[in-house]
């Protein structure tokens, strides 16, 4: 009996400490694949590749899609590298209606006051004015696309934004100036006919 229990003891020690050893983020390694879509939006994984940073699991958390396969329009999604949020993705319309549930001015700036993003709009890059307003900070980025139509939620524009400030301590901005105008235009068609319609 005795003999058993230091085997089982054994076991476990080898077992920990062959996790401790194999894939630990320390060593800068990425342990995990680059997923093929970022919160239900089909990516390029060569693109996006230096934003997810060096651990062993990740995890998705909020975003889906609904039974017609349409992201939902509003609202967070997280992605977790190691159980630390790593990405997250965020959208919400605006509105020029004193009933409704978004910013009433278009724009990133009351789009970032409403959100209560702890952001100055001084430190940001100025990518693109119009018609798409594209600011981007070192780990942080959001743009404003007007909506041609949006029968159904009466949004005036949509705002999107991928915050990558919890993520590592370096500077992100030349890969969020490629990414943030075509991931938002992709994710904004995938929210379904009636939401911010722009063809």
């Amino acid at each position: 009996m005795k003999k058993r229990t230091t085997v089982a003891v054994t076991a476990a020690t080898s077992a920990l400490l062959l996790q401790g050893c194999s894939g630990n983020p320390s060593d800068g390694a990425r342990n995990y694949p680059i997923p093929s879509s970022l919160c239900d939006v089909e990516i390029d994984a060569d693109l996006y590749d230096q934003l997810f940073p060096p651990g062993d699991s990740i995890e998705t958390v909020g975003g889906g899609v609904s039974a017609y396969g349409w992201v939902h329009a509003g609202g967070r999604c997280t992605v977790y590298v190691n159980k630390k949020p790593a990405i997250v993705v965020d959208s919400f319309g605006s509105t020029d209606e004193a009933a409704g549930s978004g910013p009433l001015a278009p724009g990133v700036a009351p789009y970032l006051q409403f959100r209560m993003f702890d952001l100055n709009m001084d430190d940001a890059q100025l990518v693109e004015a119009g018609p798409h307003e594209v600011r981007v900070w070192q780990d942080f980025a959001a743009i404003h696309i007007p909506c041609a139509a949006s029968p159904s939620m009466d949004y005036t524009g949509m705002n999107i934004a991928i915050d990558l400030r919890e993520n590592a301590d370096r500077d992100f901005s030349e890969d969020l100036k490629e990414i943030i105008e075509p991931y938002a235009l992709d994710r904004i068609e995938m929210m379904g006919p009636g939401v911010c319609d722009n063809a």
